[in-house]
C-alpha cells in the first residue's frame, strides 16, 4: 500500500468517525423528536445546533496560542476527541422526554466541539499532504462525509429503533475511541504552518471584490430551501405512516449513496456549462423535487411514489452544494483562502439554520404544503435573481 493510500484510509476513518454524530444531530434527531411526538417547531428549533459551524472562523485562535513543540495537531485533537467523547456518553444517560431543552444545551455543547476538532484535524491534513495529493486526499473527504451521511443519517438510526437511545450514543463513542487507533499510524512533521491571523479587517476585505454582492445573496439563500425540505424529510414520512426502519435505510442510507452519486454526476455536468447556466438549471430540479412534494399531499400515494420523491430531493441536495461549494472556491482569493473559505460556509451555515427553523414553524402552524409551497416560492425567487443581475458565465 503506498502512503498516499495509507494516509487516505486514516484520515477518512478520522473524518467519518468525527462526523457521524454531528450528521445524526441534524438529520437522525428530527426523525426521532417526530416519532416521540414533539412539534414539528422544536424539531426545526433543534437545528439550531448547527450554529458552531456559523463561528468556526473564529476558533483557530486556541490551536494558535496554544502550542506543542511536538506532535502539535495531533495532540489538539486526541484532547479534543477524549471531550467529544465524554459529552457523547453524558448524552447517552440523559432522557429526551424528560427534559428536551437539557438535551439540547448538551447536544449543542457537542457540536461546538465536533465543529471545532475539525479545524486542527484539517490542519493536520495540510501538513501530512503533499501539494500534488491534496485532490486525491480531497476526494476521501468528500468520501468520508457521505459514509458519516449513511452512518448518522441510517445506520445509527436504524441502532436507535432497535437498542434505544443509551447504546446509540454509547457505540457513537466507541466509534471515535476506536478511530483514535488512526492518529497513532499518521506521522506528523514538527514543521510550524504560518497561518494568516483572522482580523475583522481581514474579514471585512472579502466583502469588497467585485460582484460580491450577488454572489454573497446565493450563497445565503440558493441552498437553504431545498436543505430545509430534506431536515424535514424523514419527519415527513414518519407522519405518513411509514416505518421509521424503513425511513431510516432509505432516506438516510439511500439517500446517501444517491447524493453520492449525484456529487460525482454534477463533475462530469459541469464541464459543458457555464456558472450561470448550472445555477439556474439545478434550481429548476430544485423546483421539480419539492413540487413532487406538493402533489403527494394532495393525491394518496403509496411508497414507491415517495421513493421518488426520496430520490429527487437527494440528487437536488447533491447538485446544489456541489455547486455552491465550488463557486465559494471562486471567490477565496489567493492571499487569505482559509479565511475567505470560513467567513463563506459561515454564511452558508447561517441561512441554512434559519431556514429549518422558518419551515419547522410553518409545518406546526400551516402543515408540510404549505411549508413546500412556501420554500417552492423561495427558489423562485432566487432563480429569478440569478438569472437578472449573476453574469459570471465562465465555464466550470
Amino acid at each position: 500500500m503506498s502512503e498516499l493510500t495509507k494516509n487516505n484510509l486514516l484520515f477518512g476513518i478520522l473524518f467519518t468517525s468525527f462526523t457521524t454524530p454531528f450528521i445524526f444531530f441534524m438529520m437522525g434527531l428530527p426523525m426521532i423528536l417526530q416519532m416521540k411526538g414533539f412539534d414539528p417547531s422544536l424539531i426545526g428549533f433543534f437545528q439550531l445546533i448547527a450554529i458552531p459551524t456559523v463561528l468556526k472562523f473564529l476558533f483557530s485562535t486556541p490551536i494558535d496560542k496554544i502550542t506543542f513543540t511536538k506532535n502539535h495537531y495531533k495532540k489538539w485533537i486526541y484532547f479534543t476527541a477524549i471531550i467529544y467523547i465524554i459529552l457523547l456518553i453524558s448524552i447517552s444517560f440523559l432522557s429526551l422526554e424528560e427534559n428536551p431543552t437539557l438535551i439540547f444545551i448538551a447536544i449543542l455543547i457537542t457540536a461546538l466541539i465536533s465543529t471545532f476538532i475539525d479545524i486542527p484535524l484539517n490542519a493536520l491534513a495540510i501538513k501530512v499532504f503533499h501539494k500534488n495529493q491534496r485532490i486525491s486526499a480531497g476526494s476521501f473527504k468528500i468520501s468520508s462525509f457521505f459514509l458519516a451521511g449513511l452512518l448518522g443519517g441510517g445506520v445509527f438510526l436504524l441502532i436507535y429503533n432497535h437498542l434505544g437511545w443509551n447504546f446509540t450514543f454509547l457505540i457513537m463513542a466507541l466509534l471515535i475511541l476506536c478511530s483514535l487507533i488512526a492518529l497513532n499510524f499518521i506521522e506528523e512533521s514538527n514543521e510550524k504552518i504560518e497561518e494568516v491571523k483572522v482580523s475583522f479587517k481581514t474579514i471585512f476585505s472579502f466583502f469588497k471584490q467585485k460582484d460580491i454582492g450577488i454572489w454573497t445573496f446565493i450563497l445565503m439563500f440558493y441552498f437553504a430551501f431545498i436543505s430545509a425540505v430534506w431536515v424535514f424529510m424523514k419527519p415527513y414520512l414518519i407522519s405518513k405512516g411509514i416505518n421509521p426502519d424503513d425511513v431510516a435505510i432509505y432516506v438516510g442510507i439511500y439517500g446517501s449513496i444517491v447524493g453520492f452519486i449525484g456529487g460525482i454526476a454534477t463533475s462530469i455536468i459541469a464541464k459543458k456549462f457555464t456558472r450561470k447556466s448550472l445555477l439556474i438549471s439545478f434550481m429548476g430540479f430544485n423546483i421539480l423535487s419539492v413540487f413532487i412534494l406538493v402533489i403527494a399531499e394532495q393525491i394518496n400515494t403509496s411508497f414507491n411514489y415517495y421513493f421518488i420523491t426520496i430520490t429527487f430531493t437527494a440528487l437536488a441536495i447533491a447538485f446544489s452544494s456541489a455547486i455552491i461549494f465550488s463557486m465559494i472556491m471562486d471567490y477565496s482569493r489567493n492571499n487569505s483562502r482559509a479565511i475567505d473559505y470560513s467567513v463563506q460556509a459561515s454564511l452558508f451555515a447561517f441561512t441554512r439554520i434559519i431556514s429549518a427553523v422558518i419551515a419547522g414553524l410553518f409545518v406546526s402552524k400551516l402543515g408540510y404544503s404549505s411549508m413546500f409551497i412556501f420554500e417552492i416560492i423561495g427558489m423562485i425567487f432566487v432563480i429569478f435573481i440569478i438569472y437578472k443581475f449573476f453574469e459570471n458565465n465562465r465555464a466550470c
